[in-house]
């Protein structure tokens, strides 16, 4: 594998510097976690030694001042500190974090920055920790209100903390708050869906992501469907479900901009339109991706190997994809679906052309429809929009 070309020198030996699209983001994976959810396929560790911890932040820091040249004159428009669980770090340890991420990178004034908790992990020191360092966008992993769900699927709060949770971060001065609502789950009704989501409505946050369930191979989920033992709700469940969660949704307010994501006036994600149109990023962290000057590249999978390769100053990707002109355009058409307002025909006509046939059977499979100069998903193809996507896929 190749190095990512972040510190590709020109011809008079100076750093090439980064060039800023329209906007530019940075991600931080933090893998710890107090617990593996069944349905987990990312990069996490469950180990609470402050040894690990902090051979994470010291490799943190050589990441950023390896990568840092590059990006001189560069003020990040988002910053998205995801994980596993950030809320897991201790306060000197998120502190330190952050000392890192403003030594080395600049910020703009108006910077979006995420941080992802748990409910388990939220208390109002915490809370108001977070937002002394500049958070201003907390993503709390709510998941659902069933203790009995929550519990299937190895959940590490209850529902008693959610609210709590909620409570700390607006006390601290959070007021742009999302929660993810996980959609699909073992015995998963859609009562308990209507349950979830009225009770999540009575805090108000500004922005909901919605999940469905995906059974990845490599988890304690996909080790019980090889077994038969995997109780997951049939498909008109799952219709039925996600039509609930669409009407209640926009009844009460809120915008659906996104395939899964809905926001109230303004309090859209910055960070993810990067990622959904298709803008380049810069990752740090174990299993973090950078998408930049038309590659695709991602850090060592493992947390050890992570640690390790760092250790030895060794800054090749895992994995390296370099995007021809057209798997651009495809990807940049697929994720443009992924948005209400769907693909501007105009602008991919080429493309249309070319899936002429296969957006033909979609539309009369009632996955894709046209309205105006726009190809968008219908209600029932962003259930079934992974089987859209690998159609047009090319």
């Amino acid at each position: 594998m190749f190095s990512p070309p972040l510190l590709t020198k020109e011809g008079n030996g100076e750093v090439k510097l980064w060039y800023n699209s329209r906007m530019a983001g940075l991600y931080l994976h933090i893998p710890f976690c107090a617990k593996k959810c069944h349905y987990c396929n990312f990069v996490v560790t469950t180990s609470d030694s402050p040894g690990e911890r902090g051979e994470f932040l010291d490799r943190l820091g050589r990441e950023a001042a390896h990568y840092s040249p590059r990006f001189r004159g560069v003020s990040f428009d988002t910053l998205y500190l995801g994980g596993g669980t950030p809320s897991r770090l201790h306060p000197p340890e998120i502190e330190e974090v952050f000392r890192v991420l403003r030594s080395y990178f600049s910020f703009r004034e108006d910077a979006e920055v995420t941080f992802e908790a748990n409910p388990g992990d939220t208390g109002p020191g915490k809370a108001r920790l977070w937002r002394a360092l500049g958070v201003n966008r907390v993503s709390l992993g709510v998941q659902s209100f069933q203790e009995e769900t929550l519990k299937k699927i190895n959940r590490s709060h209850g529902a008693r903390e959610i609210g709590e949770s909620f409570s700390a971060l607006r006390e601290a001065g959070f007021d742009n708050i999302s929660a993810d609502l996980m959609l699909s789950l073992p015995g998963q009704t859609v009562s308990d869906t209507k349950n979830s989501l009225e009770a999540l409505l009575r805090f108000g946050p500004e922005h909901v992501s919605l999940y469905e369930l995906v059974v990845e191979e490599k988890t304690v989920f996909g080790a019980l469907r090889r077994q038969g033992r995997l109780d997951l709700p049939d498909e008109e469940t799952q219709v039925d479900s996600l039509g609930l969660a669409r009407s209640t949704l926009k009844d009460a307010g809120y915008r659906h901009y996104e395939l899964l994501s809905y926001a109230r006036p303004g309090r859209e994600s910055r960070h993810n339109r990067i990622y959904w149109d298709n803008e380049e990023y810069l990752g740090l962290g174990p299993g973090a991706f950078s998408y930049l000057d038309g590659r695709r590249y991602r850090n060592s999978r493992g947390v050890d190997e992570y640690l390790d390769k760092i250790r030895k100053g060794d800054w090749t990707a895992s994995e390296e994809e370099t995007l021809t002109a057209e798997k651009k355009e495809i990807e940049s058409l697929l994720l443009a679906l992924r948005l209400e307002e769907g693909a501007d025909i105009r602008r991919f006509s080429r493309l249309v052309d070319r899936f002429a046939g296969p957006i033909g059977d979609l539309r009369e499979k009632g996955l894709l429809e046209s309205a105006g100069d726009r190809l968008r998903l219908t209600p029932r193809g962003q259930l079934f929009a992974e089987t859209v996507f690998a159609e047009l896929s090319g």
